[in-house]
Formats: structure tokens, sequence, C-alpha cells
């Protein structure tokens, strides 16, 4: 299965907006993602894969806070995406 980067970030931030949040944890927002059928979940470690693009940087609007291994992610709602 190949993923589709852009509309993964097109459905965080679109559902950001559309819920009036200024930003969402990675658990959270990879339940959007499952629900979607963008990026299954992961039964056992939710949030895994989308963790796992955030390690990569490939997903607008993320932060780790605190910025150190083990830190928990966020992704924040972005003016002018993609």
């Amino acid at each position: 299965m190949s993923l589709d980067i852009r509309a993964i970030n097109r459905l965080l931030q679109k559902e950001l907006k559309r819920q009036n949040l200024d930003e969402v944890r990675a658990v959270e927002a990879a339940a959007w993602l499952d629900r979607a059928g963008l990026l299954g979940d992961s039964r056992h470690r939710p949030g895994l894969p989308l963790r796992n693009l955030l390690r990569d940087g490939e997903i607008v609007g993320q932060e780790q806070r605190p910025l150190k291994k083990h830190g928990r992610w966020f992704i924040h709602c972005v003016n002018g995406n993609e």
C-alpha cells in the first residue's frame, strides 16, 4: 500500500479547522486517519503508524514536546496548508 502523504496532511488540517482546534495529539489524529481509510492504526500500539511519519518529518504542523526521544507528538493547525 502506497501512502498519500498529501491526502493525510490535508485531512489532518481540515479536521483541525472543522473542530476549531489549535492542535491535536497524535493518537487522536491517528484515529481520524484510520476512520478515513488513509492510514490504518495499530491495535496494540495506537498512533504508531502516524508517529512513524512524524519521526520522518512528513506531517505539516508537527511538534514533539518535550523535544527529545519519547516526547509526545502534536499536530498544529497551520494557515496556508497544502
